[in-house]
């Protein structure tokens, strides 16, 4: 065996403990990155899996130009003309309104009428209802091929229909879902509700009470709708309409609105539009390109229509996978940095412990070389076993993610590639560049000083160095990110050499600021811990570097909390707190005056708006090397829009707009643009639409009245391929002449204030809302105050995770501080058995450990906030350029003491199994320990 191994395994095997802790410090690194990577890899494939659902498995699909809008079926028949054609599979989608009726046991309360089964649980019949999209398509087409049976079959027949687990859900057993909860005893009856559909006849013979509440889930368990049943369908001015179930499909990954399937011959039948279709899926003979198809067939097709290819469809959703793939480097190289910090630390602590030993070896004929191979291979033996067991940690922790995850992402785990490649490697290298200064050190070990080592003070020059050299990493973050004007410049700068510059930079002012400190805080912590004066301080200063590393070390999860917490406080004050949503919305697929009518004669209800929501292309927004950001065109009616909206005029003013928009060819745009672009009042707007460019003249800047994030509010799911951000608002005329749209997708509602005659409360005027347009294909209704509660619900639920990981870390930096409070106790027992001899407890020794370890912590908060702070920076800096948010600074004071408590407690928790060990050893044992 060379040298150079005897000596690295010789290391690793006399330390197994501090062996074992930056082990697993890489391995708990390699872990994290590896379920990241897996998790994020299952999520993408359940996006393609949604996306192929979808756009179905054809080469180009026809659709009209307002979504939802419906085309005539003898499309169909140009379409199959075409020589290069070889199938095309015409698509129906459409609002269904379903009821479904059953026996519920529910528990009798007390107050009631039916006293003699009070605290029994009896039978009632119970209907639920619930809207949906219903989706009709020939049996050979793309869509049925690509759904998943639970039970029972596919539809075959016009009076048949599949329906998936979310919608069965929302008919059997889930009256606070929306559009749910019709029927129940205390709820209002639904015209032309009928009591003996469904499941009623198959429990008839059920008993009409039972005692438990065990035995009452069994029995509502087995009463819930399956293949066999029956559903009505409610229609507006229609009759109503019996379909048997045949079959539960597992519903579509990551969600959306619930959906139904049925033969298109049957559901054409039930449509208000016969002789109509949605899309129509186009499969091409071998060899032929479909982009040139496209191209060359678009001017054969009816005004109105559009031809895509699935490749230009799924283009975004590539692009965007690409971008969530870049941030996982970006996260794994600060992720390893870190470790590589706790790699360095632990090292250079070790180097600086065995100096008379290297000396020695120095002496007896070892070569330079030598003693700095062997530091790199301890690296490479520490960053190696550090993958082998974070990698299967890693996925192992990934699996059970996605399992708890599986309704969202049924196919389960899937390979990540870059997740394999990625983690171990990454753990190999923090190996090496963790070794790389401890074998700069070991190969410059002179023998005489090395042998006279424990006399040696420290430089102040190199704590100016690390000073300066730490203040110009976070210089180089700065000027990275504030001094670029183009954003996509800023955004590469930053990642490629700010974030890495900063990250480094704070690393290395983890020395002077220990030093600061220590020198600040040195009386009263030594009185807390009731420690003789100028004890701690002499301790910390004789080893600066080794303390100051460790707090490095161990900021990275606190500034990862602290960057989060404020860019999160951020956005909740600035951008979403300044949302002025309407009162309420309905929506569906396309909404029919009568609809708006009915609304309109509501007694609380004091104007609507119909609204249509056009996505358009544009480059205004994100990175366009890895993001696909869309806009939305919000076509209104002017003057009820500007009477309901709640707007801020940046530029140009309500009268004018309105004349503008009038006379076509104008829109106005909301203020992100102005930010982000500088388009503002007199500048043309360009996009994209259907492969066509238009312009509009701006005649207006406004704060965004949210109705963007309204529509992805209710199809969260939904639309996945594309990805769309802020808005600009047009007029109905220009959607019809230029987009060829008269789809209503929204209808925006004015309500009264309470108090006035008439007025409702929000929650009574939505479940009016919802029952009396239950049967005119609505698909969802809601408050405007409800959707900023669910946004900001979602938002802090999402600070919570990342907060986990966060705290994971923190926990990661710990394993470090335990391994210094390790090597810090072996490299001085002598000295603390000095100590114990001349009179001092084994209390003021543990002290002591621990007051150092809060110094560390400290150290580390200060460090932590201050990078959260510069990183926030840095996001809000971002966010201007690429999507035109301008958020202020909001620092969460509660959130960050919640960190630096954290901090300091799991330091102390890391260290107290040491500094136990250290209090049970006697004086003689301490004094014995002393080498060399």
């Amino acid at each position: 065996m060379p040298a150079e191994w005897r000596l690295a395994t010789k290391n690793v095997f006399d330390r197994p403990s501090r062996a074992a802790l930056l082990i697993a410090t890489v391995a708990l690194s390699t872990a994290l990155i590896a379920a990241v990577a897996f998790a994020m890899s299952s999520l993408n494939k359940a996006l393609e899996v949604r996306v192929e659902s979808t756009v179905g498995t054809a080469d180009l699909r026809v659709r009209a130009a307002g979504a939802g809008k419906t085309f005539d079926e003898t499309t169909i028949g140009v379409v199959r003309a075409w020589s290069e054609v070889t199938s095309a599979v015409p698509r129906l989608q459409a609002p269904l309104s379903l009821r479904f009726s059953r026996p519920q046991w529910s528990e009798v309360k007390a107050g009631g009428r039916d006293v003699e089964h009070v605290g029994k649980f009896r039978r009632a019949p119970t209907s639920f209802a619930s809207s949906c999209i219903a989706n009709g398509l020939a049996p050979d087409g793309g869509e049925f091929k690509a759904l998943t049976l639970i039970s029972g079959r596919l539809p075959l027949a016009p009076g048949e229909i599949a329906i998936d687990k979310m919608l069965a859900d929302r008919l059997s057993s889930n009256p606070k879902s929306l559009f749910s909860s019709f029927g129940s005893t205390a709820a209002p009856k639904i015209a032309g509700h009928v009591d003996d559909v469904g499941s009623v006849e198959r429990s008839s013979d059920a008993p009409e009470s039972v005692d438990t509440s065990a035995e009452a889930e069994r029995l509502n368990d087995g009463a819930k709708i399956r293949a066999g049943d029956s559903v009505e369908i409610a229609r507006l001015l229609r009759k109503s309409q019996k379909l048997t179930v045949v079959g539960i499909v597992a519903q579509p990954p990551l969600g959306g609105r619930p959906q139904a399937y049925m033969t298109f011959e049957g559901l054409s039948q039930l449509s208000n539009e016969p002789g109509k279709i949605s899309e129509i899926e186009i499969v091409l003979r071998p060899g032929v390109d479909a982009e040139a198809t496209a191209n060359a067939r678009r001017a054969e097709l009816p005004q109105g229509l559009s031809i895509q290819t699935t490749a230009k469809i799924t283009s975004g959703l590539d692009r965007n996978v690409r971008s969530s793939q870049l941030g996982l480097v970006l996260a794994s190289v600060m992720a390893f940095l870190a470790a590589s910090f706790i790699i360095t630390t632990g090292l250079t602590t070790s180097v600086t412990e065995r100096q008379r030993e290297l000396a020695i070896l120095r002496c007896i004929g070892a070569e330079r070389p030598q003693l700095a191979r062997a530091q790199l291979l301890i690296g490479v033996i520490i960053g190696g076993l550090g993958a082998i067991i974070g990698l299967p940690l890693g996925v192992l922790v990934a699996w059970g993610i996605i399992t708890a995850l599986k309704a969202q992402v049924p196919a389960g785990l899937d390979m990540s590639w870059l997740g394999v490649t990625l983690a171990p490697f990454g753990a190999l290298a923090s190996g090496l560049v963790g070794a790389a200064v401890p074998a700069w050190q070991a190969s410059r070990v002179s023998p005489l000083r090395a042998l006279a080592a424990r006399s040696v003070t420290p430089r102040a020059k190199w704590i100016v160095a690390c000073l300066v050299l730490g203040l110009l990493g976070l210089a180089i973050q700065y000027v990275s990110v504030s001094v670029p004007k183009d954003s996509q410049v800023a955004f590469w700068s930053y990642a490629t050499l700010g974030l890495p510059a900063m990250f480094s930079g704070y690393f290395l002012l983890g020395v002077p600021v220990v030093f600061v400190v220590v020198t600040l805080l040195d009386r009263p912590i030594s009185t807390l811990m009731v420690l003789p004066p100028a004890l701690l301080v002499r301790t910390v200063k004789a080893t600066p570097y080794r303390h100051g590393f460790t707090a490095g070390a161990l900021m990275s999860g606190l500034a990862l909390m602290v960057a989060i917490w404020t860019q999160s406080s951020s956005i909740l004050q600035d951008w979403l707190g300044k949302l002025e949503f309407p009162d309420a919305f309905v929506t569906g697929l396309n909404l029919a005056e009568a609809s708006q009518n009915k609304l309109n004669a509501m007694p609380f209800v004091t104007h609507t708006c119909a609204i249509t929501l056009h996505t358009v292309q544009t480059d205004a927004f994100g990175v366009r090397a890895l993001q696909k950001f869309n806009s939305t065109f919000v076509a209104f009616q002017p003057e009820p829009f500007f009477k309901m909206a709640k707007l801020t005029w940046v530029q140009g003013d309500e009268k004018t707009a309105i004349r503008r928009l009038n006379e076509g060819g104008a829109i106005i745009v909301a203020r992100e643009f102005l930010v982000a672009r500088g388009l503002g009042v007199g500048d043309t707007f360009r996009c994209t639409s259907n492969d066509k460019e238009y312009s509009f003249e701006i005649v207006g800047v406004i704060t965004s009245p949210g109705l963007d994030i309204v529509s992805k509010f209710f199809n969260i799911g939904d639309d996945v391929a594309e990805q769309s951000v802020h808005a600009v608002f047009g007029s109905r005329k220009d959607l019809a002449e230029k987009f060829h749209s008269d789809a209503i997708q929204l209808i925006q509602i004015g309500l009264k204030p309470e108090g006035e005659p008439g007025a409702a409360s929000d929650e009574e005027a939505i479940a009016t809302i919802q029952r009396e347009l239950f049967d005119a294909g609505i698909l969802d209704a809601g408050s405007g105050r409800q959707i900023k509660n669910d946004i900001t619900t979602a938002i802090k639920g999402s600070l919570f995770a990342m907060s986990l990981i966060a705290m994971f870390a923190m926990l990661i930096a710990c394993f470090g501080v335990a391994n210094l409070i390790i090597a810090g106790i072996a490299a001085r027992q002598f000295e603390f058995g000095v100590l114990r001899a001349i009179g001092a407890s084994r209390g003021v020794v543990a002290r002591l450990v621990l007051s150092e370890v809060i110094v560390i912590a400290l150290g580390a908060c200060v460090l932590g906030t201050l990078m959260g702070f510069q990183g926030a920076y840095a996001g809000r800096r971002l966010n201007q350029l690429l999507l035109g948010l301008e958020l202020s600074f909001h620092a969460p004071v509660g959130a960050i003491s919640l960190g630096w408590v954290i901090v300091i407690v799991m330091a102390l928790g890391a260290a107290a199994p040491a500094v136990w060990g250290l209090s049970k050893k006697m004086p003689r044992e301490l004094i014995a320990a002393m080498k060399g």
